[in-house]
C-alpha cells in the first residue's frame, strides 16, 4: 500500500518522502466499525511516529525544500486533529500523543508559531492541557498523560520565548494550568512547567498575571525538598516573580527566608546567583531584613563576597533544557568545575555585584552589627583596583562597593572607621556624595580618583583596609586577651578592642599608665591610688547589671599598668547624633525622644534607687546610642555609700572616656 496516512486531502510519506494526494479522512468513530478503518487509524499513528523520528533534528521547516508540504501537514494537524473536538474526544491516547509530538517538532520553527496562533491552536491546546493536567493531578499517570504534558509544556515554552507571543499564552489561560503543574510528581512535567513559566515571567504583564495565582508556597517547597535542577529553575522563576510586591509579601508570609538562606550553602553558581537576587529584592521590606539578620543571612552573604569557595556550574540555558526535557534527555544536571578563567571571573563578579545592586539602609545597620563577620572589611576590599579583571566590570563593582560603604558611613556609629581608611582628598569626595544616594553614577568620580592614585597610596589604603580585618592574628596578648585593634590614646593611656583568648565576644580594654603624675609622686602614692580605683571598680562591677548601664568585667595589673576590661559599646555618643542631625537638617522625632528618655530614666532610677550610685557627670557624651537607639550610660563611678570621692578617679574616667570617643 502506497498511501500511509492522510488528513483532509493531505497524504504523507512514501517511504520517507513527502507527497500530496487527494483523499479524505473519514470519521474515526465510523472507521472503527470496519477493519479497514481501524487499519487506517493505526497507520496514521505509525506514520506520525515515523515523521517525528525522521525530522527530530529539523528546526527550519520553513526553509526546507518541501516547506509547502510541511505547512499543509501542520495546518491539517491543527485544524483536523487538535481543534477538531469530535476527533480529539474519540482518538486513542497514543494517536493524540503522536499528533502533539509532531506539532512540537514543527513549532520549533518561529514561522509555525505564528501560524499556530492564527489557526486558533493556542486556545485549544491550553484547554486540552488543562483537561489532561486535571486528570493527571487527580488520578496519576495513565493514558500517556505524562508524555502529553511534557510535549505541551514545551510548546508553550517555545511560544513564550518570544516577547510578543507571551500575551497569546496568558490570554489562553495556559499559565494557570502551568502553575497547577508545579505540584506534578513527575520531574519532567515539573521541569516543563517551570521552563514555560520562567519564559513567561520575563515580561512584566505576564509576571503580574502569574503572581496573582497561588504559586509562592509551592515554589518554596520545591526549593526546600527537590533535586538541584528543580531548585535552580525554581529559584530563577522566583527571582523574576519577586519584582511583584505581592510575591515578596508571600515569601515573608510562607516563611521563605530560612529556606532561601539554607541554599546559600550550595556551590552551584547559577542557583546562588538567583537566590542572592531574591534576597536583594525581599530585603527591601524592613521586617524581612530583620528576619534575614536573625537567621544569620548577613554572615552568609559576606562569606560569598569573600570569593573563597570553589563553585560549580552548568552551561545550559532555558531553551536547551526545554528541548532536552521534551526529548527525554534530562537524567540529571551535568555539573562542571572545569570552568574557564573568564567564566569564573564572570560568575564571581555577578555574585558580588548582585549583593550591592539595591543597597538597603537597614541591612547596612546589620552589616555594622556583623563586624565580627568582617562586614565592612569584606566590602572595602572590593574597592581596590584589580588588573586581572575586565576594566569596565571592575569599575562597576568598585562603584557598587563604594555605594555600600557610603551607606554604612551615613550611620554615625561607623564614621570613625572611615576617617582612617581613605586619604584626605579621597575622603572629601566620599563625604560630598551625600547620604543614601542610590544613583550608581554618583560614585564614578570616586572610583576614577582611586584608580589614578599612585602605587604607594593604593598600598596604604590596602593596609588601612587590612587593619580592619577582625580575623587577623592578634598583635599581642595581654592578660589572656588578644589585642585586635588600637582605638585611641590619651594622657592616661590607651583603649583597645580585644577578644578573650579562644573566645568570640569583642570587648574594650583600657590600659592605664600608672607612672602618670596624677597617680602620685612615688610608688606609695601610686599604690594607694590604684588600690582606690580597683576598689571602686570592683564595687561597680559586682553591683551593676542593667541593660542601659555599661558593664565592667575585670581589672588587673601587669607590667606597671592597670587594665580595665569592659563592655564594648558599638555606638556613638548622643552628642554626635545631635551634630549629625544638625548637618542633615533633621530633628529627633517625638517618638524617638521618648524612646531614649525612658531608657535614661530607667537606668538612672536603677543607679540611684536600687544601687545608691550617683553618676556625677551625665552629659550627652556619656550616653551612647546603639542599634535601634539602645541607650548605654558610660563612665559610672561614684557610690553614695562612700563618703570620700576620689578626684583621681573622676579625672581618670573623664580622660579615658574621651580617648574612647575619639577612637
Amino acid at each position: 500500500m502506497s498511501v500511509l496516512f492522510c488528513m483532509e486531502g493531505v497524504c504523507v510519506f512514501y517511504n520517507g518522502k513527502l507527497k500530496v494526494q487527494s483523499s479524505t479522512w473519514q470519521n474515526v468513530k465510523s472507521n472503527e466499525r470496519k477493519p479497514h478503518g481501524q487499519w487506517q487509524e493505526s497507520t496514521e499513528a505509525v506514520e506520525l511516529e515515523n515523521f517525528s523520528v525522521t525530522y527530530k533534528n529539523e528546526r527550519n521547516f520553513s526553509k526546507h525544500p518541501k516547506h509547502k508540504l510541511f505547512q499543509e501537514i501542520f495546518t491539517a494537524l491543527v485544524k483536523n486533529r487538535l481543534t477538531c473536538r469530535s476527533w480529539a474526544n474519540q482518538a486513542p491516547s497514543i494517536h493524540f500523543l503522536r499528533v502533539l509530538i509532531c506539532l512540537r517538532l514543527l513549532i520549533r520553527d518561529p514561522c509555525y508559531q505564528e501560524m499556530f496562533h492564527s489557526l486558533g491552536g493556542i486556545e485549544n491546546l491550553a484547554q486540552y492541557m488543562e483537561t489532561v493536567a486535571n486528570g493527571y493531578l487527580d488520578y496519576g499517570e495513565r493514558q500517556h498523560n505524562v508524555d502529553k504534558l511534557v510535549n505541551m509544556t514545551y510548546i508553550f515554552q517555545k511560544l513564550a520565548a518570544v516577547k510578543d507571543q507571551r500575551e497569546w499564552v496568558i490570554a489562553s489561560g495556559a499559565h494557570k494550568t502551568l502553575v497547577n503543574l508545579l505540584s506534578a510528581r513527575d520531574s519532567n512535567v515539573l521541569l516543563g512547567a517551570l521552563l514555560a513559566l520562567t519564559s513567561l515571567a520575563e515580561s512584566p504583564e505576564c509576571r503580574e498575571k502569574i503572581s496573582e495565582l497561588t504559586i509562592v508556597e509551592t515554589l518554596l517547597v520545591i526549593l526546600h525538598e527537590y533535586d538541584l535542577l528543580s531548585k535552580r529553575l525554581t529559584a530563577e522563576l522566583l527571582r523574576l516573580l519577586c519584582a511583584e510586591s505581592q510575591v515578596k509579601e508571600q515569601v515573608k508570609m510562607y516563611e521563605g527566608v530560612p529556606v532561601l538562606l539554607s541554599l546559600l550553602h550550595c556551590d552551584h553558581i547559577k542557583l546562588l546567583w538567583s537566590i542572592v537576587w531574591i534576597l536583594v529584592q525581599v530585603c527591601e521590606d524592613p521586617e524581612t531584613s530583620v528576619e534575614i539578620r536573625i537567621w544569620g543571612g548577613i554572615k552568609q552573604l559576606l562569606h560569598i563576597l569573600q570569593g573563597e569557595r570553589n563553585l560549580v556550574c552548568d552551561r545550559s540555558s532555558v531553551g536547551s533544557l526545554s528541548s532536552a526535557n521534551a526529548a527525554g534527555r534530562i537524567q540529571h544536571l551535568h555539573l562542571s568545575d572545569d570552568l574557564s578563567p573568564d567564566e569564573i571571573q564572570e560568575n564571581t563578579f555577578s555574585l558580588q555585584a548582585g549583593r550591592f545592586v539595591r543597597p538597603n539602609p537597614l541591612l547596612c545597620v546589620y552589616l555594622h552589627l556583623h563586624q565580627e563577620a568582617n562586614g565592612i572589611y569584606t566590602i572595602a576590599k572590593l574597592i581596590l583596583p584589580n588588573k586581572e579583571r575586565n576594566a569596565e566590570k571592575t569599575s562597576l563593582l568598585q562603584c557598587y562597593a563604594f555605594r555600600a560603604l557610603r551607606f554604612l558611613f551615613s550611620m554615625e556609629r561607623n564614621q570613625h572607621i572611615f576617617k582612617r581608611l581613605f586619604p584626605t582628598d579621597l575622603f572629601e569626595i566620599f563625604i560630598d556624595i551625600g547620604h543614601y544616594v542610590r544613583d550608581i553614577s554618583a560614585y564614578e568620580q570616586l572610583v576614577s580618583k582611586l584608580n589614578l592614585l599612585k602605587e604607594d597610596e593604593l598600598k596604604q589604603i590596602a593596609e588601612n583596609i587590612e587593619s580592619m580585618n577582625q580575623n587577623k592574628a592578634p598583635t599581642k596578648l595581654i592578660g589572656n586577651y588578644a589585642i585586635l585593634e588600637h582605638l585611641g590614646s590619651g594622657a592616661f593611656g590607651s583603649v583597645y578592642k580585644v577578644r578573650k583568648h579562644n573566645g568570640q565576644h569583642l570587648l574594650a580594654m583600657k590600659e592605664v599608665n600608672l607612672h602618670n603624675p596624677a597617680f602620685g609622686k612615688d610608688k606609695k602614692d601610686r599604690d594607694s591610688s590604684v588600690k582606690s580605683i580597683v576598689s571602686e571598680l570592683t564595687i561597680i562591677k559586682e553591683q551593676l547589671y542593667h541593660p542601659n548601664v555599661v558593664r565592667y568585667y575585670r581589672t588587673f595589673l601587669e607590667n606597671d599598668r592597670l587594665y580595665i576590661v569592659m563592655e564594648l559599646i558599638e555606638g556613638v555618643p548622643l552628642e554626635e547624633h545631635f551634630h549629625s542631625l544638625k548637618e542633615k537638617q533633621q530633628q529627633f522625632t517625638e517618638e524617638r525622644i521618648w524612646h531614649i528618655f525612658i531608657q535614661l530614666c530607667l537606668a538612672l532610677r536603677y543607679l540611684h534607687k536600687e544601687k545608691r550610685i550617683v553618676h556625677r557627670d551625665l552629659t550627652p557624651n556619656n550616653v551612647m546610642l546603639g542599634d535601634k537607639d539602645k541607650v548605654t550610660i558610660t563612665a559610672v563611678r561614684c557610690c553614695l555609700s562612700e563618703p570620700v570621692v576620689l578626684n583621681i578617679l573622676d579625672v581618670y574616667f573623664y580622660n579615658l572616656h574621651s580617648v574612647e570617643e575619639g577612637a
